[in-house]
C-alpha cells in the first residue's frame, strides 16, 4: 500500500473514531437521569398555543380577509364542524366565532387586533346560515 493511501486510510479512521465518540458523549451527556430528551418533552405540563398571534399591529386589509374568511367559513359549515377543526369544546356560537377568529389570526399572522375581526365575521356568517 502507499503512504498516500496509508494516510488517508489512517485519517478516514481517525475521522470516523471521533464521530463516534461524539455522539456517544453527547448521548451520554442528554441522558443524565436516565430518561431521553424526547420522553422529557412530552411530559411538559404546559402546552403550546395552537394558534398563535403576532404582537404588532395588523394591517386594514389584512383584518378584512380575516373577516372574510371567518364570514364564509361560518356561513357554510355548522358549529360541530368548526369547534371540531378549531378544537375547541365551546360549541356556542359565541365559543366557535371566537375560535375561528383566533384561527384565521393566526394564520394571517396577525396580532390580537384582528381575532375580534374574525370573530364578528363568524357570527355574521352564522346569523346568515341560520336565516
Amino acid at each position: 500500500m502507499s503512504s498516500r493511501v496509508r494516510r488517508i486510510a489512517v485519517g478516514a479512521g481517525l475521522a470516523l473514531l471521533l464521530l463516534v465518540g461524539g455522539v456517544s458523549a453527547n448521548r451520554l451527556a442528554d441522558d443524565d437521569d436516565g430518561q431521553s430528551s424526547t420522553d422529557a418533552a412530552t411530559t411538559a405540563t404546559t402546552e403550546p398555543d395552537p394558534y398563535p398571534l403576532a404582537s404588532g399591529t395588523t394591517p386594514k386589509e389584512v383584518q378584512t380577509a380575516i373577516f372574510e374568511r371567518a364570514y364564509s367559513e361560518c356561513a357554510t359549515n355548522d358549529n360541530a364542524a368548526l369547534a371540531a377543526k378549531y378544537k375547541t369544546s365551546d360549541l356556542s356560537a359565541e365559543g366557535v366565532a371566537a375560535a375561528v377568529g383566533r384561527g384565521w389570526a393566526s394564520y394571517f399572522k396577525a396580532g390580537r387586533d384582528a381575532v375580534r375581526d374574525g370573530q364578528d365575521g363568524c357570527l355574521q356568517g352564522q346569523q346568515d346560515r341560520s336565516s
